[in-house]
């Protein structure tokens, strides 16, 4: 498990490592140094004209600390300094007065030209940190659109120049990475995107922050890895039955819409849950006897009375641990009318997925309930709070706690999960899940998940991680464009323990 701090918390975890614990500053600095010129060297060859392009402050320190030692083993490096000087750090003032005394080749923008970059091979970025938070515009602007324009590798050290470390947002311009090293803990800006984009492979180092000061920071957003999956998918028992690892009921299905029925219904199955029932169109009814035998199913059609689906539902959302609704449902009069029966059940989870999500953003009630697991993209999410795409986009942590007290899965290439003051940002998984039907799956393997008492939170997660974790492991043999949702399905039994 992986924990992830965004600018603030980042900057605190510092802040209490020099102030409150007494680490000197240029201790951690040495080692994040350290971190990247160790990096560079893997990179870069010994030919290479190393360009150190360095702002005023610790980031710019980190760099300089970089380029001294990549001298010390035999680089060629020269220190751009951008920036006004008298305005440096004391530590950047440290490190400049070292390499200095060595000699080493240090310019200003004063008296280095934007054509002499084509002398350099190889750029490392050390223009600003986490802290920065306002646009880039001037002359930090020209020059980082003329390091982008030489097209040569570039390492940035922490993050990015021109990446906000919260929310992976471009501050009107960025360095576009080969590599960023960052240091401590993963940023949250580092894995949204187009931040991911901007830093390349992202290396984590560990520089020596003190796990006292990384626990009184109690960072609440956190990552899986493949490791966590043995200790967190709920066991089998021994001495059971069917009864002991819970019933879904999944409501899916309009009308020649049964594969979504079937998608979310055998996912659960996939998660380990005992019993599966389908509410479906009397249409899906064949091909779900067919494809998916185990599940027991109820039907309904389009003559079915309001007061029928009450009654049909009355007794099977008592008999369910779990409900999910939505997938393939549709929107059509007897859609919603089991939509809203559904809703109001207050004391078992209820995922909301897909139709579900678009029904109930016509509603005038808060959806927004403990008990309920919602699971929108973009679009969807844009209808339920009335915000649009572009701007959700901006920072998908801050608009997914707009849903609170309800679990939230906001989908994107970055999925979040958010409950409560638990927060999960995924990193499994590739463009193969773009796929119809894709969504359908995720719903049933968080719903197969809550039947076996896992609590909502780490089921959304771990359901979102192994989602992902499918497309992975299905690439490393075959095309990610061929990459079907029935696929993910199969695959679910490859990782799982």
């Amino acid at each position: 498990m992986q924990y992830i701090a965004n600018a603030k918390e980042a900057k605190k975890i510092d802040g209490i490592s020099i102030e409150q614990i007494g680490i000197p500053s240029l201790v951690l600095m040495e080692r994040a140094a350290l971190a990247v010129a160790k990096r560079v060297e893997e990179l870069a060859k010994k030919e290479d004209s190393v360009l150190i392009i360095c702002g005023v402050g610790n980031n710019g320190a980190d760099g300089v600390a970089a380029g001294r030692m990549l001298s010390e083993h035999g680089y060629r490096v020269t220190f751009l300094l951008l920036g006004n000087m008298q305005k440096a750090s004391e530590e950047m003032r440290v490190q400049l007065a070292i390499v200095k005394n060595l000699a080493l080749s240090v310019r200003t923008t004063d008296d280095f030209l934007k054509e002499e970059l084509e002398q350099y091979t190889f750029v490392i970025d050390a223009i600003f940190g986490i802290g920065l938070s306002r646009e880039i515009t001037g002359k930090y602007a020209q020059w980082i659109q003329a390091v982008n324009a030489m097209q040569k590798p570039v390492v940035s050290v922490d993050v990015p120049s021109g990446i906000d470390a919260t929310n992976g947002q471009v501050l009107g311009i960025a360095i576009r990475a080969k590599e960023t090293i960052t240091f401590g803990t993963l940023k949250s800006g580092l894995l949204f995107f187009p931040g991911a984009k901007y830093a390349g492979v992202v290396q984590l180092a560990d520089i020596g922050f003190p796990k006292s000061a990384l626990k009184e920071v109690c960072l609440q957003t956190i990552s899986y890895d493949r490791e966590d999956v043995k200790k967190l998918f709920p066991q089998r028992i021994p001495y059971s039955n069917k009864g002991s690892y819970g019933k879904v009921l999944v409501i899916a299905g309009s009308k020649n819409m049964g594969g979504a029925a079937y998608f979310a219904a055998r996912a659960a199955y996939e998660m380990g849950c005992g019993l599966v029932k389908v509410i479906t169109h009397q249409n899906n009814r064949d091909m779900l006897l067919e494809k998916l035998p185990e599940a027991l199913l109820e039907c309904y059609h389009e003559e079915t009375k309001e007061e029928e689906i009450s009654d049909m539902l009355t007794d099977v959302v008592q008999w369910a641990d779990v409900i999910a609704c939505g997938p393939g449902l549709g929107t059509s009069p007897t859609a919603r009318s089991l939509f809203e029966t559904v809703i109001k059940e207050e004391n078992k989870p209820v995922v909301l997925d897909a139709d579900a999500i678009n029904l109930a953003s016509t509603l005038s009630d808060n959806i927004f309930q403990k008990n309920k697991i919602l699971t929108p993209h973009l679009k969807e999410m844009s209808r339920l709070i009335e915000t649009p795409v572009a701007t959700i986009q901006t920072d998908l942590m801050h608009y997914a706690d707009m849903a609170k007290p309800a679990t939230i899965v906001l989908k994107d290439a970055r999925t979040v999960v958010v409950s409560d003051e638990k927060r999960y940002i995924n990193r499994s998984g590739n463009h193969a899940l773009a796929k119809g039907g894709s969504g359908d799956v995720l719903c049933g393997m968080i719903a197969g998940l809550l039947a076996r008492k896992t609590e909502p939170f780490l089921a959304a997660s771990l359901a979102t991680y192994l989602h992902g974790l499918t497309a992975e492991e299905y690439v490393k043999n075959r095309s990610s464009s061929s990459m079907f949702a029935s696929d993910i399905l199969d695959m679910l039994s490859t990782i799982l323990p």
